[in-house]
């Protein structure tokens, strides 16, 4: 009886003992599978982030020596040309020398909030719908949105113009930086965009672009 208790005994121990083992080997399975898909996460972010900055530089670059403009949902101008838009943020305007259109970039009242791209004809009715209309977040392996993380503070879409340096008083040095900050050294005012990425799980990310004339500065 002993003999046959002691096996039962170890019968048990041995089972608990591989049990123990067993959660511990699935739960490292899972946590490393948890740091893989917010490594991917992360990473998808960043090359978006990166992927409008670039795209916007482009279009900057399109424009033949044209300058960006500014308009404010809030105190539109009399002769916009991008608004009345789904945003309470400022609207970046990018000309199109090509056909006299403007490209309209903004940061959307969705919830989530995307930042989206379309583009208005030169002349327009306040009611025309601003087509094409391409959602600039679209294409991450995750999903993306212009906003903070809740309870925290950050700049989920601020433009600001660039005018030029001189014009602000400063003086541009040999590798043509202004001595004001904020401000640019082309002969033609740009803009400064600031925005932020969230993935809902990873720490948002803060990407930043100075258009100007003839290049962009990230």
């Amino acid at each position: 009886m002993r003999q046959r208790g002691s096996s039962v005994l170890e019968i048990l121990v041995a089972t608990a003992i591989s049990v123990t083992a067993f959660l511990a080997i699935v739960s490292f399975f899972l946590a490393t599978l948890r740091f893989g898909r917010d490594m991917d996460a992360q990473a998808a972010l960043q090359r978006q982030g990166s992927a409008i900055a670039e795209e916007l530089g482009r279009r900057l670059r399109q424009m033949g020596g044209g300058s960006p403009g500014i308009e404010d949902p809030a105190n539109p101008p009399d002769l916009p040309a991008c608004l009345p838009l789904p945003t309470t943020d400022m609207v970046l305007v990018i000309p199109n020398p090509s056909d006299g259109s403007n490209t309209c970039v903004y940061r959307s009242t969705d919830s989530p909030p995307q930042i989206v791209r379309c583009t208005r004809p030169q002349v327009y009715a306040s009611a025309d719908p601003c087509t094409p209309v391409a959602n600039m977040l679209d294409g991450s392996l995750v999903a993306l949105s212009a906003a903070c993380a809740p309870g925290s503070t950050c700049t989920p879409w601020s433009l600001s113009p660039v005018t030029p340096c001189t014009a602000a008083g400063g003086t541009c040095d040999a590798f043509s930086v202004c001595s004001v900050a904020n401000q640019s050294c082309a002969t033609v005012p740009g803009a400064s965009i600031t925005f932020t990425l969230n993935d809902g799980t990873n720490r948002p990310e803060t990407f930043g672009v100075t258009l100007v004339t003839g290049g962009s500065r990230h």
